[in-house]
């Protein structure tokens, strides 16, 4: 397997006990824990800025198209996102799958084990919920969420590295 070809911003912190394929630009502030999985096999992968890419969680790429990840997800443990591109501020919770071809807005919410389907595009603030992956636009107040967001990543930034090495541009 060849090494992957990475750009990582300052203030970005991607671990090294991790699987990573292909072109993989990691935006500043962007966290991916050990055991993530982010795999460009098609076109290169692209995350913003603060996302947070927890142990487990895979991103992958099979599409000749770039993957774009907006600023400020959360792919949390054992989500998958196969999707198109994602928006910003968007919450994969866990074991939730965004299947091939999918298009994510901002502020979607994509409950623990739901699941998008293949070439959907979902509005912004679109929640999936339920053991029938039922949607609604949440049209409610999420003002204190980026400062909780904000927190996570300082305090990721703080205790990751004292137990893992690091990774730098390759």
């Amino acid at each position: 397997m060849s090494r992957p070809k990475l750009t990582i911003s300052t203030r970005a912190l991607v671990c090294q006990d991790n699987d990573l394929r292909g072109e993989i630009y990691v935006g500043a502030g962007t966290v991916l824990h050990p055991q993530c999985k982010v795999w460009a096999t098609g076109g290169p992968i692209m995350f913003g800025s603060g996302n947070i890419v927890e142990e487990n969680a895979s991103i992958i790429n099979r599409g000749p198209e770039a993957l774009i990840i907006g600023d400020n997800n959360v792919f949390e443990v054992g989500s998958v996102m196969e999707g198109m591109k994602i928006g910003s501020r968007n919450t994969l919770e866990v074991k939730s799958h965004v299947k091939a071809g999918t298009w994510l807005g901002d502020e979607c919410v994509i409950g623990t084990v739901c699941s998008t389907n293949e070439n959907e595009i979902l509005p912004d603030r679109t929640v999936i919920y339920g053991d029938k992956n039922e949607r609604h636009i949440f049209s409610g107040n999420r003002s204190n969420q980026m400062s909780v967001h904000t927190r996570h990543l300082e305090y990721l930034m703080q205790i990751l590295p004292k137990f893992n090495h690091a990774r730098s541009s390759s």
